[in-house]
């Protein structure tokens, strides 16, 4: 992981990240009890094939770092391999791991192990809650593109909706669940991205039937899903402008905003009311009017 590329961005959004391959053997791992509620949680992707997998925590003023929180405060057992993203409800935080097939749900605070969800988990991917239930998405990129739902008070499993081609980020605007099922597929030979359509569906977190499909223009890729405000945004790229779409998940419809001549845009976040994301070289920032950072 390195901590200096990712610390700038971090101190201007306060939001999560993932990041890949961690050694992270450039910071002393210190284990002691630690209140991880203010702060910032690195979530480190890990290998493959090993079980590198964990969470680094930063705090607020950025001069400490704990590296292995996970293992560091559960008897130094190993998360495992592909940790794919962090969701937060209540006093938990909900820890999903793609190779594994399960959702490790912790105590928010402490980061102390309460219990393992795997029951019709097919290569996890993004969780998402609404109401009394948390939903996530699964994709194992050969068949299988769905979203499970299950009750938040006991983990139990509630059904889950499928989809014709993928099923990634996941969020809750508006009511709905606000599912990402397209974005990017790859040329024969693994080196040129592609778009694989330009779908975003929203489903009825009650009922899961009958979800209605939103196309976005077919330009780009869509490259980020995120929520704030209780507003579902989606940022497609492409080689020449970048595009922020804000959904109405009540009408189906969206509402456009170009970023001109800013390409391959991706990392879409918000705060304080502001946009932020980075290209390749650089962070930008976007209220009403968009503002180069550096």
């Amino acid at each position: 992981m390195n901590i200096k590329r990712i610390l700038p961005l971090a101190f201007a959004s306060m939001l999560l990240f993932n990041v890949s391959c961690s050694s992270d053997n450039d910071v002393e791992t210190i284990e002691t009890k630690v209140n991880y509620t203010n702060g910032i949680l690195v979530s480190n992707e890990g290998g493959f094939t090993k079980p590198t997998s964990d969470v680094t925590f930063i705090s607020n003023n950025l001069g400490t770092v704990y590296n292995n929180i996970y293992a560091n405060n559960n008897k130094g057992e190993a998360f495992g391999k592909v940790l794919q993203t962090i969701g937060f409800s209540g006093d938990k935080a909900y820890l999903v791991a793609n190779i594994p097939n399960k959702i490790d749900i912790v105590n928010r605070t402490t980061f102390k192990l309460q219990t393992t969800v795997t029951e019709n988990l097919d290569n996890p991917r993004y969780i998402a809650f609404s109401g009394s239930k948390y939903f996530v998405t699964n994709n194992n990129f050969s068949g299988k593109k769905k979203l499970n739902a299950y009750n938040i008070s006991d983990n139990t499993y509630v059904g889950s909706i499928e989809f014709p081609r993928l099923a990634e980020k996941v969020v809750e605007a508006e009511g709905n669940i606000i599912v990402q099922t397209d974005g990017v597929g790859y040329d024969a030979s693994f080196t040129q991205e592609l778009p694989t359509g330009y779908t975003i569906t929203v489903v009825n977190p009650s009922t899961m039937v009958n979800p209605t499909t939103i196309t976005l223009p077919a330009k780009g890729i869509i490259k980020d899903l995120i929520a704030y405000e209780g507003i579902a945004y989606v940022l497609v790229a492409d080689k020449v402008d970048s595009y922020i779409y804000e959904i109405n998940s009540k009408t189906g419809s969206y509402t456009t905003t170009t970023l001109t001549s800013i390409p391959n845009v991706q990392k879409l976040r918000a705060y304080n009311n502001e946009f932020y994301f980075i290209t390749d070289t650089k962070k930008y920032m976007r209220s009403l009017l968009l503002q180069e950072l550096q």
